[in-house]
């Protein structure tokens, strides 16, 4: 009899137990990664009145007596199933689905979560606030993570940057136009810089360089040489004496450090002055003056001389001190005639102009230079000023090199070409290109590749695919050369290069052969460079050319924002427009998750049960994560409440035992009554 008190009370132990796990995983319900519990149950030690007999000859075998002692608790299992994926919108938080858990770590003692409530502390290290604990994973170098190395702390700092990467390679995908449509040429009209033209059939171009040098003088001026000067100049040395360019003189200006006297001719206005055909005007301390351009002969006129029927000598008083100072023979006049009082003004040709030290050289180039010499004398329009380095200029602060590259044809410099076609089409040509009549003319594709130098500068490289032929392709830089100079924004220049072979695709439009490198320099202090171009990604097929060239390069950057992926890759994206791999978020698979120790705030230890922690990415251990998600509680409400009404009939069960047995004493007690 009192077997069965102890069986009650061990059944009314063991509900209890049940109904603390399932207060535990209801007051859970909302945790998030929280697993639940459940509990199962097994008899306890029976105790053997009789033991089982094996049958005999004459009577069969007997089962054995034994009275169950009650009911204890077999396992309180951990339930490792999936929980439901919440959304969050913040992008540090992950959900992870399947057999794993994250690592996080302090110090020295690791723990496992399913809570991937995680962001970035003040020092960038990626963590569960919770608890401060830091996540465990690996953290990427350049853009490049190594997963098999030890985990460790990710650290990704806000307002991280990025250095520049110079340029290495172009690599070019999609289209070419196989049907791109060709010309019969008819003539070319080719354009000149100098405002000419001409219209050819046989266009062929020769490419030079018209680089220039400029030097920053200590006196403040910006020189630009030419191909006269000596070209050996050093940052710091003085270039007294020493050549910079040739220009033509376009006029000469006088001022009072350096006169000029001129020399007129008396033109068609006058038959002469005082007997001769020129006239010399002496030490004038202002004007500017060119030859073969005006100056006005002005005065008073104090006396006037027939001569014969057809001229008329005038005197006239220059200076306004009432004499004479020259004689003037003109043509009689027809509808007047000259009286003295008059003003007398007459524009004369200027034949010579003699200008002294000092007088300031105007040339067609826009300079202007101080003239140096005891004197010059200009007689020519043609003329041409050797411009040296003075004492007043000082030493060279500065050397700048510019480059542009043309084309010139019959002795000019080409500006542009137009194709006239048989048809009576006129298409844009290219002025670096041979054209022949009755030759086939294809229009250019042109591209864009995007170079950065050594410095982060960028630089946009114009590349042009021309059909020369079926399945066949010229590569050109601007203008239809292989070589260009790009004058950049803040005054630089970028010459380049280009050397290629023929782009060739098969006749089912495959790529075949070709290939293409651009040598840069530049003169903003970037290192020179080598970009080679990929072209094995290239289709000929009819339709639309649809060619794009991608690089590698980029320019220095700072870091804007990090995203997560479902291989737990943390990919940080800079003001550069970069993205870049930054950490990869370690997961834990264990063989017993179950078997796991729970320490509070959502945490697991490993156990003797657990076994050991297979550390590894999440796609290695076939697990998911969900970016921007959190994983909820797997606690299923209607399941436990269902066991709490069967636990709680359970335990009333049981107290029912306890009750009965005491009633069947109380009556074994009264029998002696």
């Amino acid at each position: 009899m009192m077997r069965s008190l102890f069986s009650g009370v061990s059944g009314l132990k063991s509900h209890q137990t049940r109904m603390d796990v399932i207060g535990n995983n209801i007051a859970n319900v909302n945790t998030t990664g929280f697993k639940s519990s459940r509990t199962t149950f097994a008899d306890t030690l029976s105790q053997t009145l009789t033991g089982a007999s094996a049958p005999g000859d004459t009577v069969g075998g007997t089962n054995p007596k034994q009275i169950g002692l009650g009911t204890g608790v077999a396992s309180i299992d951990l339930l490792f199933t999936d929980g439901s994926v919440q959304s969050t919108g913040k992008n540090t938080d992950l959900c992870l689905s399947g057999n794993g858990l994250f690592v996080v770590k302090n110090g020295n003692q690791t723990y496992y979560t399913r809570d991937g409530a995680f962001e970035f502390d003040s020092a960038g290290n990626y963590v569960l606030p919770s608890s401060g604990l830091y996540v465990q994973g690996w953290t990427a170098t350049d853009g490049v993570l190594n997963t098999t190395g030890a985990v460790g702390n990710i650290n990704i700092p806000a307002g991280k940057s990025m250095a520049s990467k110079a340029t290495s390679l172009a690599t070019y995908a999609n289209n070419l136009n196989a049907s791109t449509t060709g010309y019969k040429i008819s003539n070319v009209l080719v354009k000149y810089t100098d405002g000419t033209s001409e219209t050819v059939t046989n266009y062929t171009p020769a490419q030079s360089s018209a680089g220039t040098i400029s030097l920053t003088l200590a006196s403040g001026e910006t020189v630009t040489l030419d191909e006269n000067a000596g070209y050996n100049f050093e940052t710091g040395k003085p270039i007294a004496g020493k050549v910079l360019y040739k220009s033509k003189i376009s006029s000469i200006t006088a001022n009072a450090n350096g006169k000029v006297n001129l020399t007129l001719g008396v033109g068609t206005a006058i038959n002469n002055i005082d007997g001769a055909t020129t006239y010399s005007v002496q030490n004038l301390a202002s004007g500017t003056y060119s030859i073969d351009g005006k100056y006005t002969l002005a005065g008073t006129i104090t006396k006037v001389t027939a001569k014969g029927t057809d001229d008329v000598d005038i005197e006239l008083d220059l200076d306004g001190d009432g004499t004479k100072d020259i004689t003037v023979n003109v043509p009689k006049p027809d509808n007047f005639s000259y009286s003295a009082g008059d003003e007398f003004k007459a524009d004369l040709p200027i034949t010579k102009i003699d200008a002294k030290q000092g007088a300031q050289i105007n040339m067609a180039n826009g300079k202007v230079a101080n003239l140096e010499a005891a004197n010059l004398l200009v007689d020519s329009a043609d003329q041409m000023y050797e411009r040296k380095g003075t004492t007043q200029d000082g030493v060279v602060t500065a050397i700048t090199r510019k480059g542009d590259t043309v084309y010139n044809f019959n002795g000019k410099t080409v500006a542009s070409t137009t194709i006239t076609t048989d048809d009576g089409n006129s298409l844009t040509g290219l002025v670096g290109m041979n054209y022949a009549a009755k030759d086939t003319f294809y229009p250019s594709v042109t591209t864009t590749i995007q170079v950065y130098d050594s410095l982060g500068a960028s630089h946009s490289v114009p590349v042009l695919f021309t059909k020369t032929a079926d399945n066949t392709w010229n590569l050109s830089l601007a203008g239809g050369g292989d070589s260009t100079t790009i004058t950049e924004e803040d005054g630089t220049s970028t010459v380049i290069n280009l050397t290629a072979t023929e782009l060739k695709f098969d006749t089912t439009g495959k790529y075949v052969s070709g290939s293409a490198s651009l040598a840069l320099t530049y003169t903003n202090g970037a290192e020179a460079q080598n970009v080679a171009a990929n072209l094995a990604g290239l289709s000929q097929y009819a339709g639309n050319s649809t060619i794009n060239a991608g690089y590698d390069g980029h320019a220095a950057g700072t870091l804007s924002s990090v995203a997560v992926d479902s291989s737990g890759i943390i990919t940080g994206t800079y003001t550069n427009g970069v993205k870049q791999a930054e950490g990869q978020v370690a997961i834990a698979q264990f063989t017993n998750a179950s078997g796991l120790t729970k320490t509070g705030n959502s945490l697991y230890q490993e156990s003797n049960n657990s076994g050991t922690a297979n550390v590894k990415t999440a796609s290695d251990l076939g697990v998911n994560i969900t970016p921007s998600a959190l994983e909820m509680s797997n606690v299923d409400i209607a399941n436990e409440f269902s066991d709490m009404i069967i636990t709680q009939r359970g335990f009333q069960s049981n107290s029912k035992i306890i009750t009965v047995g005491d009633e069947m004493l109380e009556t074994l007690i009264n029998m002696k009554r």
